[in-house]
Parts: structure tokens; sequence; C-alpha cells
């Protein structure tokens, strides 16, 4: 138990604040799906990935070998089940994402008590004359993704516009109403349906439409049924039907009172009012991820070969052979900083845009080699890079046909052109007093005969811009030369 103790006080003195920003952020993750899956229909199925998760990580604790290779390797395939099963609800979690971060900087919406006893009065007058009506009350979401037809209006709500719209003898009477602050936006919208049989096979088509718009954001919808008079509110992917309709009022309060507080809370008072238990299974949930995950301080060391590259060589500069190519390094770090590692973009990284002409030495450290926190070079072979740097500089040498054999004594060889230009190293340019073709058989050199042969470059050599590395051989008779 002592010995608990001890390596969980270790386990504590060693978080950097990197692990601290890493917790952080996991725990932030797994609120949010905490918090969306809390209003889903498929939390029972999150549920049991939970359960499978944990059994995964007290493999990986227990060092349970066949069970921990058995969950890495479907690993794949249960990530593309988790997409297809929750392809929807993965959508609307990454729109809640989107909305939360940009409601900091949205206006605080005021709604005044008229519009309220207006909605309400309309409400309880189109269920006393059992005339179907479907309301929306705007939250905080936008709306317009999920909306269908519908005509813009933006007029100021009243009781007896709202009553108006819904007649039966009016063409928009089916459709939905959009009311966002003390004005009416919308009429006769379609909305999109629930396939929540559970909660909608006793209602309507009205009701599934308001259970639909409840399930994909946070609007209030208000249905009134044409059949038994009766008034339903669906909201948080929920519908229920009220006992009494001027319960309404109040519901509408508390809606506004909600969505849009007249005094916005503290940090604190957020954090342990609002989704309380949500927050403390997500921290639960990333800190014993990190102590199983991420929590792995054995240093240990491992040999890479690392290809060396030469940045920023000018045109005009070559570097001489033998170059270095690729060298074995020995890095040190713990196992979780390898586990970040990706070997084939590691590079030994030399910048030549600086680098005068002559012989210069790399020593192969960290500034060499990018590499990522908490791992270090120990060793390398070689140590160091040399390389010899030369400017290139333009030559014009003769070149010289190289034939196998001795030539007919009544031919010569006339070559096109007479010398070649060439680009060669700066140390190269004095030695090089000639260059020569391809060979070629002299005994089918018969006079009057064009032959194209190619040139044959020294080491670091190449041809001057524009020119040709082939030369056109021209057999002439001595005899009739003149």
């Amino acid at each position: 138990m002592n010995k608990q103790i001890v390596n969980f006080l270790s386990t504590v003195q060693n978080i950097r604040p990197a692990d601290v920003v890493d917790i952080l952020i996991i725990t932030l993750f797994i609120y949010l799906i905490l918090v969306w899956f809390k209003k889903s229909r498929a939390r029972l199925m999150l549920v049991g990935m939970v359960v499978l998760g944990s059994v995964y990580i007290m493999a990986r604790v227990f060092s349970l070998y066949l069970t921990t290779m058995l969950f890495q390797a479907f690993f794949a395939i249960f990530l593309i089940m988790i997409v297809v099963i929750f392809q929807e609800d993965i959508r609307h979690f990454f729109e809640r994402v989107a909305i939360w971060s940009m409601q900091r900087r949205t206006r605080r919406r005021v709604v005044s008590d008229r519009t309220i006893n207006s909605i309400a009065s309309a409400v309880a007058n189109l269920a006393r004359k059992r005339t179907g009506a479907l309301m929306v009350v705007r939250g905080k979401d936008p709306l317009d993704r999920f909306l269908e037809a519908g005509i813009r209006i933006d007029a100021l709500l009243n009781q007896a516009l709202l009553e108006s719209i819904f007649e039966p003898h009016t063409s928009t009477h089916d459709g939905a109403v959009i009311i966002e602050e003390d004005y009416l936006r919308r009429f006769g919208c379609h909305l999109p349906l629930s396939t929540n049989l559970q909660q909608i096979s006793h209602f309507g088509t009205r009701h599934a439409a308001a259970l639909g718009l409840a399930e994909r954001a946070d609007a209030l919808c208000i249905v009134v049924s044409e059949e038994r008079g009766s008034v339903s509110v669906a909201e948080s992917g929920q519908i229920r039907e009220l006992a009494e309709v001027s319960y309404l009022e109040e519901i509408l309060k508390e809606f506004y009172r909600k969505k849009f507080p007249h005094k916005k809370r503290t940090f604190l008072q957020a954090a342990f009012s609002v989704n309380l238990l949500e927050k403390l299974i997500a921290v639960i949930l990333a800190c014993t991820m990190w102590l199983v995950f991420g929590h792995r301080t054995e240093i240990i060391r491992r040999d890479l070969v690392i290809p060396v590259e030469y940045r920023s060589l000018s045109s005009d500069k070559i570097i001489g052979e033998p170059k270095q190519r690729e060298v074995t390094v020995s890095l040190s770090g713990s196992e979780r900083a390898f586990d970040l590692l990706q070997p084939k973009e590691l590079k030994v990284s030399l910048d030549m845009s600086t680098l005068a002409e002559g012989e210069h030495n790399f020593l192969v450290n960290n500034e060499l080699v990018k590499l990522p926190a908490g791992l270090s070079i120990v060793n390398s072979e070689p140590d160091e890079i040399r390389l010899s740097l030369y400017k290139l500089v333009p030559i014009t040498v003769p070149i010289i046909v190289k034939t196998e054999g001795r030539l007919p004594a009544n031919v010569t060889l006339k070559t096109e052109p007479l010398e070649a230009a060439l680009i060669v190293p700066s140390a190269m340019a004095k030695e090089i007093a000639n260059v020569t073709t391809e060979s070629v058989d002299a005994k089918s050199l018969e006079a009057g005969k064009v032959v194209t042969l190619k040139l044959q470059l020294p080491t670091g050599a190449r041809m001057a811009t524009g020119k040709t590395s082939e030369v056109k051989i021209t057999v002439i008779d001595a005899e009739k030369k003149d």
C-alpha cells in the first residue's frame, strides 16, 4: 500500500504544464460528448461504448495481452461502426460545438411580457376552437438549415396575427411559424419529422415535426391538436402534453429565462451548477486516460537511420562527392514521447543559404534534427557531417571522339560543334582539358557517314544551359578533302 502511495505521489510530481493542458483538452472534449449524448437517443449505445472502453483500459492496466491485442486489431472496425451508427449525432455534435463557440459574440435577447402573453393567449384560443397550430420559439441555435418552404414576414408579433395565420381556410395553416424575440419571422414552414416512434406513436404529423426540430435544435415547439384541442410542447428532444393550457405562459417565461438570463452566471456559478455530474465524469475519465496512456516515464533508447537534406542550395553551387546521404542516430526519451514520433518525417536538415565556398563541418545535434518534446540525440554515426562546397563556373573545352581501333588512313573526322560549353565546380576547372564522346567502332566509320554520339561528362560537370550533350560526327574522305 505504501509503495502505491509513493508511486502515486511520484506520478503527481512528474506532471508537466503540457500534461495539465493535455488533460484539460481531453476533459473538455469528453464533457462536450457527455452533454450532447445526455440528450441523444443513442446514449444507451454510448454506455455500451464506455463499457468496452473500460474493458480495454483494464486490459492495459493489468497487462492482459490477448484482450489488448484484440481491441487494437479491431480498433479501425470499431471506429467505422461508430461513424456509421452515430453519423447524425456526430454531425449535430460538431454543429453544437460551432454554436457554442459563437454564443459569446451574440447579443443578449430581450423578450417583452406582451409577446409571451400574446403567444399564450393565441394558443389558448386556438385550443378552445380546436384549430391545429405549430409554433416554434427560437432559442440560441440557428434554424434556417432545418426549415423548408415558408414565407418571410418579420412582423411585430401579436395575438390576432398568430390566430389569423392558423385559420383553416388559409393556405399556410398546416405550416409552422418561427418566433424570434418580439417578431414573427416566418410562417408556413415545414420542419423535419422525428423518427422516435416511442414518443410520437399516439400523436399526429404536427407533433412529429415539433419533436423533430426539438431533437436538432434548442427551440421550444408548441403544438395545438385539432382533434383533441390539447396543447403539447417539445423541447430538448422530448415532447409532453400540458394538463392545463394556462401552464404555457410559465413554460415560456422559464424558457426565455434559461436561454437568455438577465444576469449572467459567474464562472464559478456555472462550474458548480450546470452539468456538474458530467464535468466530474469528464475529469475522472481524462485523468484515468492520462494515467493509462500518457504517464509512461520509463526512459528508452532507439536507433534510427535518418536521411540528410541540403536546403537552400543556390543553383551556382554544388556539393562535392562523397556526399553524406544519411546518418544513424540514437534517440533517448520516454515511451510516450516516442509515440508522438513519426520516423519518416525525421531529417537532418542543413541550411546551405549562407555557406561560402570551401570545407564545412556540421555537428549532428537537436538543432539539425527537429524532434518532439522529450526526445534528444545522445549519439550519432557519424557524429558530424563534412562537406565541400564549390562554386560552379563555365568552361569551354575541345571535344575528342573516342574510337575503338584505328581509323582508316584515308578518312578524317569532323565534329560539330568543335567545343563543349560546360558548367563545372571551380576546383575541377583546371583539371578538365577536354571532353570525350562515347566509344564508336573505327571500322564502321566509312567516308561520307554521319553519326551522332553522346558526350561523356566528368563527374560533377553538366552542360551549359541550352546546350545539348550530343555531338554530330561527319566522316570525310581525306583524299577528296580539298
